[in-house]
């Protein structure tokens, strides 16, 4: 019995273990949830659905809701709903593997690789180092942005309920998950400029990923102690490109909302919303303002944040920041005749560039076949014509599940059951990665013992 059980254990490889540990979460999380309900639904399929759904958004760290958070659930719930943030934001796997790293303190060749792995390698860090500095940082950051939140919620809540928003709020921005106590998200905090700051902070902090952080965090150490460090070329074209979208997509907001819900106000007051919806976009899915009357111009500009996402290793999803870079550099190389992919000085490995294709080429076509099954199970009728409308809006709701952003127009609550297990499913496959998923049922790639002759293919 024990030599199966070691046999078994041997063919759990990490991406397996992976979805294993996120499918596992979602189902007791959903149990939980279904028990600390305190709505009274008499279609039990639904009710189950919802919890559901609930559980899987949290865990996959997306923030896209079929009922108002604060008055759906108990206090025990919406407890279970933040460690389920949490644990799907720092990986469930990486806080297992801190927990026994810290009661053994010795971690095993397969955690260390599950490690590296899931969080990237410094070539200076250690994976236990690094394990250590990731839960940290998390617990660092997440503190100073509860006890900035809870500051200011001070103002309006007594110190017990002020200090559980902020908790809530400010572990839920860190983690990228979106999900809100509030049943309008922070649309009336919108004209609260250190509400704003402060989440667009945690936001970013946790959508750089924790290889970033940790680098960035030893270039400063070492700014202290009067010596010079560079930082990691991974860590110099997130923080390029993490700059360059977010100022490229508030001078979006701006241009395109001239007229819309987001110019109103001060020249001021339109800056702040532009950014937070550049930054929120990105992964995060919190709003200041109603997501669904912005304008068709925004809501795409918004669709392409949304797929990018965050960076590798980090609490984001989407295609992630450096599969945008190496593509733009693949672009950029073909254009100038140049027969090798250059981005900041360096030479992309030709793998790197065919992991970013696939990666692209993954997320399109699990978009493309989301987007196809809610135009069936939702806008089902003989006159389709009057819903062709909603065509942009399903697409958004896809690829917000998909990135794990949790922005939405406002049609999730209405969905069908088969069009809220599609979004879970697109919730699923988007936090744990195409390519992980597809890894983990697949196995890993065996080299082909036959090698077929080369022929032309005429392409364009």
């Amino acid at each position: 019995m024990a030599e199966a059980l070691r046999r078994l254990t041997g063919r759990i490889t990490p991406p397996r273990l992976l979805v294993m540990s996120f499918s596992g979460a979602i189902g007791v999380g959903a149990c939980l949830l279904y028990a600390a309900r305190t709505w009274d639904d008499e279609d039990i399929a639904t009710s189950i659905v919802d919890a559901l759904f609930t559980a899987a958004s949290a865990i996959c760290v997306t923030g896209l809701a079929v009922r108002d958070i604060d008055a759906s659930f108990s206090p025990i719930g919406q407890a279970v709903i933040l460690i389920l943030i949490q644990l799907g934001g720092i990986g469930i796997l990486t806080f297992s593997n801190f927990m026994l790293y810290v009661q053994t303190g010795r971690m095993t060749a397969q955690q260390r690789q599950l490690v590296q792995e899931s969080l990237g390698a410094l070539p200076s860090i250690s994976a236990p180092r690094l394990l250590v500095r990731v839960v940290a940082y998390a617990a660092a950051i997440e503190g100073i942005g509860t006890a900035a939140l809870t500051y200011r919620f001070m103002t309006e809540h007594s110190f017990p309920r002020a200090l559980w928003l902020g908790a809530f709020h400010a572990v839920s921005a860190f983690c990228n998950a979106g999900l809100s106590l509030f049943p309008d998200n922070l649309e009336q905090y919108r004209t609260d400029a250190f509400v704003s700051v402060v989440m667009m902070i945690l936001i970013v902090a946790g959508g750089l990923g924790f290889l970033v952080l940790t680098d960035v965090g030893g270039w400063i150490s070492a700014g202290f102690r009067g010596t010079r460090r560079r930082l990691l070329y991974h860590s110099r074209v997130v923080l390029v490109t993490s700059a360059m979208l977010i100022v490229a997509g508030a001078l979006a907001v701006l241009l395109l909302e001239a007229g819309g819900v987001a110019s109103s106000g001060s020249i001021a007051q339109r800056t702040v919303d532009s950014l937070f919806l550049s930054i929120t976009s990105r992964t995060a899915g919190f709003s200041t303002i109603s997501t669904g009357h912005l304008t068709n111009g925004t809501l795409l500009v918004v669709i392409i944040l949304m797929a990018v996402g965050g960076s590798p290793g980090s609490t984001a999803g989407g295609v992630k920041t450096t599969t945008l870079a190496t593509m733009s550099a693949l672009l950029a190389s073909r254009v100038r005749n140049r027969d090798r992919v250059e981005l900041l000085k360096r030479t992309i490995p030709e793998e790197t560039v065919a992991k970013a294709m696939i990666v692209l080429a993954a997320f399109l076509v699990a978009t493309a076949a989301a987007t196809t099954i809610l135009q069936v199970s939702e806008l089902s009728g003989p006159e389709h014509h009057l819903n062709r409308a909603r065509f942009l809006e399903c697409l958004f709701e896809v690829v917000s599940a998909l990135c794990t952003v949790g922005l939405s127009t406002g049609v999730t609550p209405d969905l069908t059951i088969i069009g809220k297990l599609v979004i879970i499913a697109c919730m699923f496959v988007g936090r744990l990665g195409p390519l992980m998923l597809a890894t983990s049922l697949i196995g890993p790639t065996r080299p082909s013992e036959l090698t077929y002759p080369e022929d032309n293919l005429n392409i364009g």
